[in-house]
């Protein structure tokens, strides 16, 4: 049963949950006595989610902040209220629970530039505990049986006013999550695995506090543009531009314009000098467009081309394919004994570095570089 009105409802019952009173935040006032209620509660008994309008619109805002602890939910709406300063205020000294936190650090940072002074993530728990399937959805359902709808996972969340069963979605990412989150630490402890947790969370908080002030300027050098050379990231760089300009003139994400893959794929063809073609479903305009931002990229001389990041190369011993299958198969039995999947332990890109002799561009946490050491060490095989 729901019960509704223009500024809370209640969620049916659940676990431990009785029948839980849900409350909107549209004002100021509204606003600063939750930030009271807010700083009241005890370090990391406090859950957050966001929803935002990435997939609807090219300017991506910021729509909803779903707040949960052991008193119930609240939902505040940053679109409504005009001074979100109460909040800012009280994140940055905040510890709390959050599920696959990495998008909405991003757009903490964007929004408020700062982050909470711990954010413990669920989803990381799962994956160090070895669950297969760490999706929230999956892990409430794992644990109590209840399955949680996700029809409105792609929703419009700028829509004002926002439909009872997309502010029952939006409730339903935080209200079991206290409770799963003390049945996570539980297991992690039993297996002697909370420093992991607390570890792998902060390192987590890290790089994405490091690859949001790299930015610079640069978000075009997308994931794979690492291969490219200097004419290939110019190439890159004009097309992302171009595409960014397309997706503000329709007002939709750039993705609707075309996906990264296409940008990787022109640009691998332009840096050979060959010809990258428009999609055949685009409109002339599109087309004159995109074949104007190659010609503008073709006139570039040497000199404007983008210059390539600096890598650290490992030196120390030699290895070769051969020696780099048995490092992953050395991790991948580790990982197995373990219980968890290999690729939490180390990444490919983590076992080139161990494999080239440089530890430190590894960036491997304690307990990764405890676990490895003498297991995947090449000075084993020389």
């Amino acid at each position: 049963m729901h019960c509704f009105s223009s500024h809370a409802f209640c969620l049916p019952k659940g676990e431990g949950y009785g029948s839980m009173r849900v409350r909107m935040i549209t004002e100021g006032k509204a606003l600063e006595a939750w930030a009271a209620r807010a700083r009241a509660q005890s370090p990391g008994r406090i859950v957050l989610d966001l929803e935002a309008d990435s997939l609807h619109c090219y300017q991506e805002r910021l729509c909803l902040i779903q707040y949960a602890d052991e008193q119930g939910v609240e939902i505040i709406d940053p679109l409504m209220i005009e001074d979100m300063q109460p909040f800012r205020d009280w994140l940055s000294g905040a510890q709390v629970w959050m599920h696959g936190a990495d998008y909405d650090m991003v757009l903490l940072l964007n929004n408020f530039g700062t982050l909470p002074d711990l954010i413990l993530d669920t989803q990381v728990a799962a994956r160090l505990l070895g669950y297969e399937q760490f999706g929230l959805a999956s892990l409430v359902e794992q644990f109590y049986g209840v399955v949680l709808d996700k029809k409105n996972q792609k929703a419009n969340w700028a829509m004002r006013p926002i439909p009872v069963d997309m502010q029952e979605y939006a409730s339903g990412d935080v209200v079991y999550m206290l409770k799963l989150a003390d049945r996570l630490v539980e297991q992690l402890r039993e297996k002697g695995r909370y420093e992991w947790f607390l570890e792998s969370c902060r390192y987590n908080m890290r790089k994405v506090r490091m690859s949001h002030e790299e930015q610079g300027g640069e978000d075009w050098r997308i994931k794979g543009s690492g291969k490219l050379g200097r004419r290939g990231l110019a190439a890159l760089r004009a097309l992302y531009r171009w595409r960014a300009a397309e997706a503000e003139r329709i007002d939709s994400p750039p993705f609707h314009v075309c996906h990264n893959k296409a940008l990787l794929r022109w640009s691998v063809q332009l840096e050979a000098f060959g010809v990258a073609m428009p999609l055949p479903h685009w409109l002339d305009s599109r087309c004159a467009r995109f074949r104007h931002a190659i010609r503008n990229f073709q006139l570039l001389d040497e000199e404007e081309y983008p210059l390539l990041k600096k890598r650290s190369v490992g030196h120390g011993w030699w290895f070769d394919d051969a020696q780099f299958e048995r490092l992953v198969e050395r991790r991948d039995m580790l990982a197995q004994t373990l219980g968890i999947e290999s690729s939490v332990l180390a990444t490919r890109g983590q076992l080139e570095c161990l494999a080239a002799g440089n530890a430190r561009a590894a960036d491997l946490m304690k307990w990764q570089s405890n676990l490895l050491r003498g297991v995947l060490s090449p000075r084993h095989d020389r």
